[in-house]
């Protein structure tokens, strides 16, 4: 039997699901690593092991958790820094190409406008500095890589801002929405397809992939209620009246440029939002009055 040429890293998780389905859709040969107990990327032997024989890697795994980066810093590094390392070593010695997965948190949100993929990164917290880390370690390790960065993800299926918002908006009469950060809500559907219309494209160094638009956490919470009959109240506040334990950047939008050139324009999150909530009522998993859906947010 052989090998699939193709693996994504990763792949139980929000993103991961989507780069599967999306390298299904194109008839692409791909294996996938659900987690930790699939592949640990932090062991340097398991990855070459598992990747042995494959050409392009996916990498979607990613330590998330914002806030308990503060607290669990050596973890998130490790995981964010020394696991893209491990994989961009395997793809070198492979001569295969390494597609990683970055974030708008690498900037510090002083920006007026789009931050372009050249403008040098300063992150504000801890999640952000072990992400340009492994920016960093793929860079220095010199095998053929393609660095997305992405911002605000979601998908009609794990934990994500959508779903919290659907949940809550279902059990309460009013919900208060932070409204001074800024950024670009993306489907992690449509960033999968992005991904594989980059790496067709012959894309390589760093990209900047989200869906068209921008907003406030408010504004996208607003417009995710307005999809369904739930008659919640969505309040602006600020990002102080809701402290928390990781620093956020006020603005992160991201310049989709060299993006589009390549690839398109892609469809504005508004219409990927609608798609994502149509799903998740049509599964019942949604609906005001329904089910009851975790209100842990995964922001990346």
């Amino acid at each position: 039997m052989n090998t699939p040429t193709t693996a994504v890293i990763g792949a139980s998780g929000m993103l991961g699901r989507e780069l599967v389905s999306a390298c299904a859709a194109r008839g692409i040969d791909v294996i996938g690593f659900g987690g930790p107990e699939a592949l640990d990327i932090t062991e340097s032997d398991a990855v070459r092991e598992a990747l042995r024989g494959v050409k392009l890697v996916l990498n979607a795994a990613a330590y998330t958790d914002v806030d308990g980066a503060e607290s669990e810093a050596a973890k998130a590094m490790r995981v964010n820094q020394l696991g893209p390392m491990n994989l961009a070593r395997t793809c070198r010695d492979n001569d295969a190409l390494l597609v990683h997965f970055s974030t708008d948190y690498v900037f510090n949100g002083v920006a007026s406008s789009a931050y372009r993929v050249e403008e040098e990164p300063s992150p504000l917290n801890v999640y952000g500095l072990s992400k340009l880390a492994g920016e960093h370690a793929i860079r220095d390790i010199g095998c053929d890589h393609l660095i997305i960065r992405s911002s605000w993800l979601f998908a009609p299926h794990s934990r994500n801002f959508v779903r919290t918002i659907l949940d809550l908006s279902s059990q309460r009469s009013t919900l208060q929405v932070v409204a001074d950060q800024t950024g670009r809500p993306t489907a992690c559907g449509d960033l999968a397809s992005m991904t594989l219309g980059l790496v067709e494209a012959g894309a390589k160094g760093t990209f900047h992939a989200a869906n068209h638009g921008r907003c406030t956490w408010f504004e996208f919470a607003r417009e995710i209620v307005a999809l369904t009959d739930s008659d919640c109240r969505v309040e602006p506040c600020k990002t102080n009246d809701q402290p928390r334990p990781a620093p956020r950047p006020r603005f992160g939008v991201l310049d989709l440029t060299e993006t589009i050139k390549l690839i398109g324009k892609p469809r504005h999150w508004k219409a990927a939002l609608r798609d994502c909530v149509e799903a998740l009522v049509v599964a019942g998993r949604a609906a005001p009055g329904g089910q009851t859906i975790s209100p842990t947010v995964q922001e990346r």
